[in-house]
């Protein structure tokens, strides 16, 4: 990748806005951008950046509002000099600029190009880079704290601490067998255990903290869940607003799992309709019933649905089933008893006896067909996700794949060094093994911080970034 000449590219997000923003890095950046914009007010580019001035963009002889935004190396994102220029978001203009200033002798910006030259330039570290990308694609103010920490180093921090701990242990291990026939002892295999214990614990909640990261950069599913006809679609209509799905009084209709986008409380989610799960021989709607087994397992929300007109002494089953939902999932769960309009006011007590008696909360009661409860039932769900969004963890970190897989085989092997040191009641025998897992231990470590990270990891790092960031 180069690192010496000047790149360009749009940096605001696709599509019209009241502000887009082109960005230029490298060591022309300020005489470029020069090129295409004008300051007022006898401003000039040879103030001593960081500043902001406003001028104008001057394109095909038409002048445009705008302000450029000047930093010099080595304090900017980049640690090059860098120019932002900010001004109407129209696609169309963004991009005459961007073609203007490639005229002018910049180069158009691979993906993830500014980003790369901040890590190469020292700026970030991989962890750091990693949570750049998160913060570009947080959905929830959940999410954006999570990309925030790994952006902060707080991943950073835990793995050269680790690192540091692990080179200070493996100085003592080695030492012990340097010195093996010499009775010296460097470190007992008690207080061997109990650093390594330390180390482990404190890898471990990071891990602990990103359990839900396989999900990271979606937006929470509710899922739709229940026996057959239990009105699963017709909610979905209703509080989706869109005729999305069929809705039939004939148990079956869904075969597929069927999804919309629902705004509640300024958090988006992606209501999931499932067919109806039942004991069931033909071969589609045994497809059917194996993705909304797959729906479950995915769902950050269950909306489990009972017919309230149904007699209350099928609970024993649906709870059965209900349980098995919740064991394949990590979920929240609100049981909703629909079609209360039809239903005999003695089943919908008795439904919701058997509901509390479970130790699950109060159902909400709702008539999809007739919108009755629906609001109150945007309430709960509106508590659910903000649940789901602030407290999916006290302290969540946002890691990516390769983040778990560093933590994972530290993990292991510290875990392998404290088996082998276990053995070892009285002095370390198996030094030579223990120094070798604490090798493997601060090598994964040293992909986190950035130590040794092959050429195709980076490249796949960076290639997730958009053009611009």
């Amino acid at each position: 990748m180069q690192l010496h000449d000047t790149i360009v590219a749009i940096s605001s997000p696709p599509g019209s806005a009241a502000r887009g923003i082109v960005r230029l890095s490298g060591p022309d950046a300020h005489r470029l951008a020069s090129t295409v914009f004008t300051p007022c007010d006898g401003a000039s580019f040879e103030t001593r950046p960081p500043f902001a001035i406003d001028g104008d963009v001057r394109l095909d002889g038409a002048a445009l509002p705008a302000c450029a935004w000047l930093f010099a190396e080595p304090k900017s994102y980049t640690r090059q000099d860098m120019v932002e220029l900010h001004l109407l978001g129209s696609p169309g203009v963004l991009g005459l600029i961007v073609e203007a200033l490639i005229a002018a002798g910049a180069r158009r910006a691979d993906a993830g190009e500014f980003t790369a030259r901040a890590y190469l330039n020292g700026a970030l570290d991989l962890a750091q880079v990693h949570g750049v990308a998160a913060l570009v694609s947080a959905q929830s103010e959940g999410q954006r704290r999570a990309a925030a920490r790994l952006l902060e180093g707080s991943l950073s921090k835990t793995a050269h601490a680790a690192r540091e701990e692990l080179a200070d242990l493996l100085s003592l291990v080695e030492g012990a067998l340097d010195f093996a026939d010499e009775p010296i002892e460097f470190i007992t295999p008690g207080d061997l255990q109990t650093r390594l214990a330390a180390v482990s614990a404190s890898l471990r909640r990071t891990l602990d903290a990103s359990l839900q990261s396989e999900r990271w950069g979606r937006a929470p599913h509710v899922l739709l869940a229940g026996l057959p006809n239990a009105g699963k679609s017709s909610l979905l209509n209703r509080l989706s607003g869109m005729e999305r799905a069929i809705a039939a009084p004939i148990a079956g209709t869904t075969r597929d799992t069927l999804t919309a986008p629902l705004h509640i409380d300024r958090v988006m989610c992606i209501l999931v309709d499932s067919a109806g799960l039942s004991e069931v021989v033909e071969h589609i709607s045994q497809l059917a019933v194996s993705a909304t087994h797959a729906a479950v397992a995915d769902a950050d929300i269950l909306l489990w649905m009972i017919d309230a007109g149904e007699s209350p002494q099928s609970w024993p089953r649906q709870w059965q089933m209900l349980n098995d939902a919740r064991n394949q999932s990590a979920m929240h769960v609100l049981i909703v008893l629909n079609k209360i309009d039809l239903a005999p006011p003695h089943h919908i007590h008795s439904w919701s006896e058997h509901i509390r008696n479970a130790a699950l909360d109060s159902p909400v009661l709702v008539s999809a067909t007739a919108g009755a409860g629906c609001e109150d039932l945007r309430q709960r769900l509106a508590g659910l996700l903000a649940t789901h969004v602030e407290l999916d963890h006290a302290s969540p970190i946002a890691l990516a794949g390769e983040h778990h897989d560093a933590l994972q085989r530290a993990v292991l092997s510290l875990d392998r060094a404290m088996m082998l040191s276990l053995a070892d009641s009285a002095s370390l025998a198996d030094a030579d093994l223990v120094a070798l897992e604490l090798h493997t231990a601060a090598d994964a470590l040293g992909v986190l911080v950035g130590k040794d990270v092959p050429d195709d990891l980076l490249g796949r790092v960076f290639a997730r970034f958009c053009v611009g960031k």
